[in-house]
């Protein structure tokens, strides 16, 4: 029994979401659990523990869903269930969503679509999340760490958009994403209106912005989660995939 594993209470949420009527050799449960271990601790594919299903079943189901958007999916019926038992207004769907970008260092090799962030004076990639009010994770694009926030942010917005969230009507983000294209992009595909933060005011260290700085705490609680300590995959989509599944882990400890 590892920290990780879904409880039956638990399990009984994410089986009303997965496909479980199919016969299987391996239990569905245990392919979720290795995932969700894989996720916290970091460890390689290889290195999963024995009393879970071999590993290059777990890796089929992980690339499965991720390729057919699955993991998304799943995140998203979560934070609807969690705002609906949690959030103040009681609603699935957020009307407010908070945009930020995190710079990580790539692993040494295998690892494709990487760049320097010369800001922060990263080697690695950039990590595009927009969360609700309550910081749970709403949708993530993975870019270059010289990607520039203005087209990372269209791309994980385009992403939001593709979630259908009904009361969707503001995006909240920093300076970084300040400029009349991206918002009037915004407007005119998704239907909703970007307003930017106030840049820097020159009084030095870090000034939280209200309402924004949630997103800020997000990304610390994925960084708990040691697979996302720094960029190990080879492919954007693949560090997407993860960043997915750590916040199914969070949010599925709430029920």
């Amino acid at each position: 029994m590892y920290e990780t594993d879904l409880t039956d209470s638990q399990w009984q949420v994410m089986e009303t979401i997965l496909p479980v009527a199919r016969r299987r050799k391996y239990s569905l449960r245990l392919i979720v659990n290795a995932l969700l271990y894989l996720a916290k601790s970091g460890c390689q594919w290889r290195l999963l523990p024995h009393d879970f299903p071999p590993y290059p079943i777990c890796f089929y189901y992980f690339r499965r869903w991720q390729a057919d958007g699955r993991w998304a999916g799943l995140n998203k019926v979560l934070v609807e269930q969690d705002r609906q038992q949690s959030a103040p207004s009681g609603q699935a769907s957020p009307s407010v969503a908070i945009v930020d970008a995190q710079s990580v260092k790539c692993s040494e090799r295998g690892v494709l679509d990487k760049g320097f962030d010369g800001h922060k004076y990263i080697q690695g990639r950039k990590r595009q999340l927009t969360v609700d009010t309550g910081g749970r994770l709403l949708a993530a694009h993975v870019g270059p760490a010289n990607e520039n926030d203005r087209t990372g942010g269209r791309a994980v917005l385009e992403k939001l958009h593709q979630q259908e969230f009904k009361r969707l009507r503001l995006v909240l983000t920093d300076a970084g994403y300040d400029g009349r294209p991206l918002a009037d992009w915004v407007q005119a595909h998704c239907g909703w209106r970007l307003e930017t933060a106030p840049g820097l005011t020159g009084r030095g260290g870090f000034i939280p912005q209200p309402v924004r700085w949630v997103v800020e705490r997000s990304i610390s609680w994925l960084q708990w989660d040691r697979r996302l300590s720094r960029d190990f995959e080879c492919e954007t989509s693949s560090t997407e995939a993860i960043m997915y599944l750590s916040s199914i882990r969070h949010l599925i400890r709430k029920f």
